[in-house]
Formats: C-alpha cells, sequence, structure tokens
C-alpha cells in the first residue's frame, strides 16, 4: 500500500501543501482557521499519514499525561455524580500502573473552559458522557496522533474510539432474566442523544414503550402504565428510583455498583475489568502516534 503523502492530504483536505505543512508541524506564525487544521488533521490520520521520524520525535515529546474529562449531566439527577465513580479509578489505576499520571476535570454546562486542554500536552484523552457538540468544538484541542477515547458517546466521527457497554448483549441477557418478553424499558440519559437513539433501537421496543428519566414523576406516572408487567431498567440508581413502585424488573448496570440493589432484583452487569483492554490499546497508540485501529467501538462485554 502506497504510504500516504503531505501532497495527498493537501488534496483530500483541498488546501495548499504548504498549509497542511505548516499545520502538521504546529507553526504558530500562520493564521489558519481552527476548521482548516481540524479538517486537515482528521484527514492525516484517516490516510494513516507517516511523519518523518526525526521530526516526528522532535515534535512528540511525550509528557506522561493522560486527561480524563468527564462531562457533567445537561441534565442532572441524584445520582449524576456517582454513575462514573468506578469507571474513573479504574481507568487512573490503570494508567497508573503503566507509569501515567491522570489529570482529571469535570466539564460543565454548554460553554465550558478546555484551559486545561490548551495549557498542558495530553499523550491521550478520555472523554466521558460527551455530546456530539461538545465533541466537535473540544477535538480541535487534540494534536496530531494524540489518540482520544469517547466512553459513552455515539459520536458520528469515525477516527476517535467509542467505548460503550454492550447494549446488545446486555438486552439478551435481561430477557432471559425475566423468562418473558418485557412490556417497558426505563433508561437514564446520555448528553449523547445519538447514543440514547441507538439504546432505544437496540431494546427492539416501539417509543411509546420506552421512558427517558426526567424526574420522579414522570418515572411514576410511566410505571403506572405497566402495574405488574416486567419490564428493564437501565443503570442501577434508576433501578432504584423504580423499585419503590415496581418491582418486576431486570437492572442493567452501566455503573457497575449492583450492590446497591436488593438481591431480589434481577441485575445484568459489565465487566469493567476489560477497561485494561482499552487502556493498553491507548498505552500503544500513544507510543505509535499514526497507528489508526480499524476497531472504533469498543464493547465492555457482559459478565452476569
Amino acid at each position: 500500500m502506497k504510504k500516504a503523502t503531505i501532497k495527498d492530504i493537501a488534496k483530500a483536505a483541498n488546501v495548499s501543501i504548504a498549509t497542511v505543512s505548516y499545520i502538521l508541524n504546529d507553526v504558530k506564525t500562520q493564521s489558519i482557521s481552527d476548521e482548516t487544521r481540524v479538517k486537515v488533521l482528521k484527514i492525516a490520520q484517516q490516510l494513516q499519514y507517516v511523519t518523518n521520524r526525526s521530526a516526528r520525535s522532535l515534535k512528540l515529546q511525550k509528557t506522561g499525561l493522560i486527561g480524563i474529562l468527564l462531562f457533567k449531566d445537561l441534565q442532572p439527577h441524584r445520582w449524576s455524580e456517582l454513575k462514573y465513580v468506578k469507571t474513573l479509578y479504574r481507568i487512573e489505576r490503570l494508567c497508573g500502573q503503566l507509569g501515567y499520571h491522570t489529570i482529571f476535570m469535570q466539564i460543565e454546562g454548554d460553554a465550558p473552559s478546555y484551559d486545561m486542554i490548551r495549557e498542558r500536552n495530553l499523550d491521550g484523552v478520555f472523554l466521558m458522557n460527551v455530546d456530539q457538540e461538545r465533541f466537535a468544538t473540544i477535538s480541535r484541542y487534540f494534536g496530531f496522533g494524540i489518540p482520544v477515547f469517547a466512553i459513552d458517546s455515539h459520536i458520528e466521527d469515525t477516527i476517535f474510539h467509542k467505548v460503550l457497554p454492550d447494549f446488545a448483549a446486555g438486552f439478551r441477557s435481561a430477557r432471559e432474566k425475566l423468562g418473558e418478553e418485557p412490556h417497558f424499558l426505563v433508561m437514564d440519559g446520555y448528553n449523547d442523544s445519538q447514543l440514547v437513539g441507538q439504546i432505544k433501537r437496540l431494546s427492539g421496543m416501539d417509543e411509546e414503550r420506552i421512558h427517558v428519566y426526567e424526574g420522579p414523576e414522570g418515572l411514576n406516572a410511566f410505571l403506572a402504565k405497566y402495574p405488574g408487567c416486567p419490564g428493564i431498567v437501565v443503570n442501577e440508581f434508576l433501578a432504584g428510583e423504580a423499585v419503590r413502585t415496581h418491582d418486576r424488573i431486570v437492572a442493567v448496570c452501566t455503573s457497575d455498583c449492583p450492590e446497591m440493589l436488593a438481591e431480589r432484583i434481577a441485575k445484568v452487569t459489565f465487566d469493567l475489568s476489560d477497561y485494561k483492554r482499552i487502556v493498553d490499546m491507548m498505552d500503544r497508540n500513544i507510543h505509535d502516534a499514526d497507528h489508526s485501529s480499524p476497531e472504533k467501538f469498543l464493547y465492555l462485554p457482559v459478565i452476569s
């Protein structure tokens, strides 16, 4: 396979060769729009462009820093600050075992500050619960070859890795535990509307039988339509709310906290130990900045 050149990138991006060179070498003296920079960097990754090795060794000075950016729920609930605690702990510990230091930042609101990214040269980034719009904004701050893994987001961009629970397998397991077809689905909201839509599709249920949680009143009104009927609830914190009035459910535990529910409640859990594979992949990407893996969706397997 012929190696991509700067000329190939320039042609695909419809810009000059000089512009591509300025962007790939991060020349600060040239006035180039963020939109053009993002387009060129993405095309360079898509074409698996390999930089000159001596120049690359000067440009890609490793800092040993990995950023973990958690985007707070745009519609927060009582458990919003708890549902990613175990995932954060697991990623931080695994990164530490590989010799990295992690920098954690919570992103708030629809006009967040990205100063941490501007001020630090991160080797890699985990984005948690990011929506499409803010992803498009924040991705322009990541340099060429910086691996980005988005957790709980079904973003359109094919360059970046997406880490998700295997909801298809989770729903199959939930149906097996129920022993019959569920009548309804209650699910926690995610910032990424595309992920919400994907979960709905994977459930196989009609829209009117699906409730996306916004508050206890709406939840209770929805469950009142299905007295004594079996159903599925995505997220164990939300299941804890549902079982107050309706206990014929299977909880699909997306926060790795099944112990918070009574033993009588059937549960489906995912294997967070699989994050070792994901952090190892991040590490490989960091040490080979031009590496491009075809595996863009990484699914956490069901373990029960």
